[in-house]
């Protein structure tokens, strides 16, 4: 599914790519991806110019003139492109459509047509995404409605402070905690076990016993984790598995593979119901000591 990198880089394509165009015409083939919105159709926006994109954990938030505001969650499958007539075309999202194939696809639910030449085609393959045209004045509290918690990355990213209080009281797996959008925003399963291999964590530790350490170490490889595949315009996804590409991701579905700090097989086991890629040798299930310094 699409995870935090995927969603920032849609947004910056948005950004870039629309913002400053007005909307020409809007198709919108499934009616029922306005879920929970007050606005029934996307009519309202025809003629509307794009004047920001923003995010909030992964919802997409695109502000129009007039005070309108449509959110926007690619949830399992969703995919945003947006393609100029001349056959320039950006991507990014889930892998169907395929970026470089024919549009609009079948799972392509919304075109709008944008001025200067330019289409926004938002897909979502399994239909779980959803689509809502509010008032720009509600986005705030609409957004806290969420309760999501600290963003994990960039200029109002969590700090390794509120990271230690969030993760106090909680005696779950730190994968689980992690997963947990209402103590972290915007982290998925990809980047969950980049983060972890990077700070040498096992995944079935529990969130309330890391050191203080391991925190600090645990807080750099969120940001360095969500930074490298922001880097890459999100995860490649081949056969519904993320791919790497320029040794990245380093142990996410990667089982059997050696690892890249000690050539240990990655294995591959499940915490929280979620497929879970680890280093056994990297990642001990065990605290760090006096004795034995070099373990976590």
């Amino acid at each position: 599914m699409p995870e935090l990198p995927e969603v920032e880089t849609a947004r910056r394509i948005v950004e870039r790519e629309l913002v400053g165009r007005a909307v020409e015409a809007i198709a919108l083939g499934l009616p029922k991806l306005m879920r929970d919105s007050p606005e029934p159709t996307l009519a309202p926006l025809l003629g509307k110019t794009l004047v920001g994109a923003g995010r909030r954990a992964k919802v997409l938030a695109f502000e129009f003139d007039g005070g309108l505001t449509l959110l926007s969650h690619l949830k399992l499958a969703g995919q945003i492109a947006v393609h100029h007539d001349d056959g320039t075309r950006f991507a990014a999202g889930h892998p169907v459509p395929n970026p470089a194939g024919p549009y609009p696809h079948k799972a392509s639910h919304l075109i709008v047509r944008f001025s200067g030449a330019r289409t926004l085609f938002w897909s979502d393959a399994r239909q779980f995404g959803w689509l809502r045209l509010v008032p720009s004045a509600e986005v705030e509290a609409i957004l806290a409605g969420f309760r999501f918690g600290p963003e994990a990355v960039g200029p109002d990213g969590i700090g390794v402070e509120e990271l230690t209080r969030r993760l106090a009281r909680r005696t779950i797996p730190i994968k689980t905690a992690l997963l947990d959008q209402g103590v972290l925003a915007g982290l998925g399963n990809i980047y969950v076990d980049e983060a972890l291999h990077a700070a040498r964590l096992h995944p079935s530790r529990p969130a309330n016993g890391l050191t203080p350490d391991e925190l600090v170490a645990l807080h750099v490889a969120i940001g360095w984790s969500l930074e490298r595949g922001i880097a890459q315009g999100g995860a490649t996804i081949v056969h519904n598995k993320a791919y790497p590409r320029d040794g990245f991701p380093q142990v996410h579905a990667r089982l059997g593979e050696p690892c890249p700090t000690c050539a240990t097989a990655i294995v591959k086991t499940r915490v929280g119901a979620r497929g879970t890629y680890w280093c056994p040798v990297c990642q001990p299930d065990s605290v760090p000591t006096a004795e034995n310094p070099t373990l976590g």
